[in-house]
């Protein structure tokens, strides 16, 4: 992306968005909570407005606090299902492209073979089902949009699996962590990396993208395997001193928390084909491992 033109990230103080944020460098126009309110359509806009003229808009911004939401369904459905909508409706109307993201959580999981993007989402959540209603706000728009769905991010921070297990196997001998749950982790600077490519390709020529792709670190694992080697690697690399065991628990039911999906795998054979994938999510817990020990 040569353009001197500016590229808008809402939700720059994310994951997601941080990470896009380092990697843009000074094209990067960051909104945050601290400059526009996600809830309100107009102060939204004013802010995308202030922040303006821009070659691309992306949203990086969600309510992700999966059992909070069941108890505060209009809010998430606001910031994740109606947002997505002004931003589409700005981008288009500003004739820029708009990438938006997407979660597993709009299906509902249980079926061994991961799912592709012909087939029909049936989340289980609220949470779910905002993200899904996220997604059609962008499509009815029928801008130059597209929709990336992707599954278990993390960075290098302490707000995210990866740093609570970290956390929590500081002080205890022993993490419980349910065994029916199967991903695929996604190193947030590795969605970014390749969210800013999918992006050079739709200023160059759009229309051969289609307006959803999966997109998440390659393989899979199952929970408390991922806390393994998570353990594991930290002790490698002077993380932690001690160590941890895991084990699993039977089931993931939680009689007050939200319904998650189980064994819920993205196929990503369709971003493959354009030739965007992103790494091995060994190699890239390495990696965050890596950052978190300098």
């Amino acid at each position: 992306m040569t353009s001197t033109r500016h590229v808008i990230v809402v939700g720059a103080a994310g994951q997601v968005g941080g990470a896009l944020m380092r990697q843009l460098g000074d094209r990067g126009v960051p909104i945050t909570r601290q400059e526009a309110d996600m809830t309100n359509r107009a102060d939204l806009l004013k802010s995308l407005a202030d922040a303006g003229p821009a070659q691309l808009l992306i949203n990086a911004a969600a309510y992700t606090n999966v059992d909070r939401a069941e108890s505060e369904p209009a809010l998430a459905h606001v910031v994740n299902g109606e947002a997505p909508g002004w931003m589409a409706e700005w981008a288009a109307e500003q004739q820029i492209p708009f990438v938006h993201y997407s979660t597993e959580y709009v299906f509902p999981g249980g079926q061994p073979e991961p799912w592709s993007e012909r087939d029909t989402p049936a989340p289980l959540s609220v949470y779910g089902a905002s993200k899904l209603a996220g997604e059609q706000a962008v499509r009815a728009v029928g801008g130059h949009d597209i929709t990336l769905r992707t599954s278990w991010v993390y960075d290098d921070s302490a707000r995210n699996f990866v740093g609570r297990v970290l956390e929590r196997a500081a002080t205890v001998d022993q993490l419980t962590m349910v065994a029916d749950q199967k991903g695929a982790p996604t190193y947030a600077p590795d969605l970014a990396a390749t969210t800013l490519a999918i992006a050079d390709v739709m200023a160059v020529n759009g229309a051969t993208l289609p307006n959803l792709l999966h997109l998440t670190g390659a393989g899979s694992v199952w929970r408390p395997e991922y806390a393994r080697t998570i353990i594991s690697l930290a002790r490698d690399s002077g993380l932690l001193a001690r160590d941890v065991a895991v084990v699993d628990a039977p089931v993931s039911a939680q009689a007050d928390g939200a319904a998650r999906p189980q064994s819920c795998l993205l196929d990503c054979s369709l971003a493959e084909s354009f030739g965007f994938t992103l790494p091995d999510w060994q190699s890239s817990l390495a990696r965050s491992m890596s950052a978190r020990s300098q």
